[in-house]
């Protein structure tokens, strides 16, 4: 069982290392030949368009026959490294526009590099050394169009008392948030009249934590939560109800925080397909809001939709939710205070991500801006299959802040979150177990069927 047991974390582990890798790989990228003589004529460099829409914008004018902006402006060869400081730049190679890594070539604000052939290795050199032809560092196909050796260019040059600061901020604030998760977890169960001491289910939360370090979501939290309490109280049924209900409004205060930054996200929202998705769905997401609102408080309200929903996965889904909800129909005090908290908690995660744009020093960004991408990001992470989220909010964060703090910045405020999450604030669960003398596995699903099951025998 202990091989089993390391062998199960080993595989966790390479996961999560895998999609941290795949992000960076490269696809289609290289070195393309430019004449030199080219270089000044008008039409050789272009930048993208800061006008021209995402994919919302685009299906929009479709629709109505509107006429698209250019994808691309021309752009001369002197201010060719000042657009790429915020737009996506393009050289003509073969009378093709192709994205570049300007960074390689800029020096100082000027175009003043390029690369030459020698010993079967391009190198670097001063584009008044290169003869006729110059070859250029061309973009492929990359998740994140950033290499490691810039993530650690940058990281070396972070000021470090700075970056001290800010980040631990970052771990309080986050913590502060982890606090009001737990006291919202606390209401919810005195709702199904089960109380537990906070410090109890404080120990409880965090061995969770430390269980839910390389699982997909909160399954390692949720999975331990659920067998912990249910050993503790023998009651399954209200054990479950309460993570249920919990899901729900976890799922609520996240879109309301969503909804409560949009207005202020339009430089980033504008132009990115992912942010203008996002942005489009303003009554969809209040909608969902209002829907989720109603059911937890008015659950028998539903109960006849449940006939016409076509997928019996999502009609067990919405059955599961109305009955838990109806088991507080006489307590929604209790929802809406957890709800409250609920809102607190994702707050204090879109204000860690803040702190951890100040600890980088991150310019050319506005606090909202900030704020409104790390909501997206935790809903990426909820909604995309991930290892504790590793790769979603790295994307996510480039996606929609790439053009205003540059890519790495925008990577280093996302992974920054990864290790806030994982280790000051998840690995202390793994202390408390030890000195618990609990079985130091996580919780499998067979594993929470038998102990129900051994409840269920126990209370017949």
């Amino acid at each position: 069982m202990k091989l089993q047991a390391v062998a199960k974390g080993t595989a966790k582990l390479a996961v999560t290392v895998a999609i941290f890798v795949a992000i960076f790989v490269e696809i289609g990228g290289g070195y393309r030949p430019v004449a030199v003589d080219q270089l000044s004529q008008p039409g050789t460099f272009e930048a993208s368009n800061p006008q021209y829409p995402g994919i919302v914008g685009r299906v929009r004018a479709w629709v109505s026959g509107r006429p698209l902006p250019p994808a691309r402006t021309p752009v001369s060869e002197g201010d060719v490294c000042e657009a790429s400081l915020n737009r996506r730049v393009f050289v003509r190679v073969d009378g093709v526009p192709r994205p570049f890594k300007a960074y390689l070539h800029c020096r100082g604000g000027k175009l003043s590099r390029a690369f030459v052939p020698r010993n079967g290795k391009f190198v670097p050199v001063p584009l008044s050394e290169v003869g006729d032809t110059a070859y250029f560092r061309i973009q492929g196909f990359q998740v994140v169009p950033i290499e490691l050796a810039d993530l650690w260019r940058e990281i070396r040059s972070l000021d470090l008392r700075v970056f001290l600061a800010w980040f631990t901020l970052a771990i309080l604030v986050k913590l502060v948030g982890i606090f009001a998760n737990i006291w919202r977890w606390q209401i919810l169960l005195r709702g199904q009249e089960i109380r537990l001491p906070y410090r109890y289910l404080t120990s409880t939360y965090f061995v969770g934590r430390y269980f839910g370090i390389v699982t997909p979501s909160t399954m390692g939290l949720d999975g331990w939560r659920l067998y912990d309490t249910i050993r503790i109280t023998r009651r399954p049924i209200e054990c479950t109800t309460v993570l249920a209900v919990e899901r729900v409004i976890g799922m609520v205060g996240l879109l309301v925080v969503i909804l409560l930054f949009m207005p202020f996200a339009g430089a980033i929202t504008r132009g990115h397909s992912l942010g203008e998705l996002v942005a489009a769905m303003k009554v969809p997401l209040a909608g969902a809001i209002l829907f989720a609102v109603l059911v937890l408080l008015q659950p028998s309200w539903f109960k006849g939709m449940l006939n016409v929903v076509p997928s019996a996965r999502l009609r067990r889904f919405m059955q599961n939710v109305i009955e838990a909800a109806a088991a507080y129909s006489r307590r929604r005090s209790y929802l809406l205070a957890a709800l409250g908290l609920a809102v607190v908690g994702q707050i204090t995660t879109t204000l860690m991500y803040f702190c951890n744009a100040l600890a980088i020093q991150s310019g050319n960004v506005r606090p909202l801006e900030v704020l409104f991408a790390s909501a997206v990001m935790t809903l990426g992470t909820f909604i995309l299959p991930s290892a504790s989220g590793e790769g979603v909010r790295e994307v996510v964060f480039v996606w929609l802040l790439g053009s205003k703090t540059g890519a790495v910045k925008a990577f280093l405020i996302g992974h920054l979150g990864f290790w806030i999450e994982k280790l000051p604030l998840s690995i202390p669960g793994g202390i408390l177990l030890l000195l618990q003398q609990e079985p130091a596995k996580a919780v499998t699903r067979a594993d929470l069927e038998r102990l129900k099951a051994e409840t269920a025998a126990e209370t017949t």
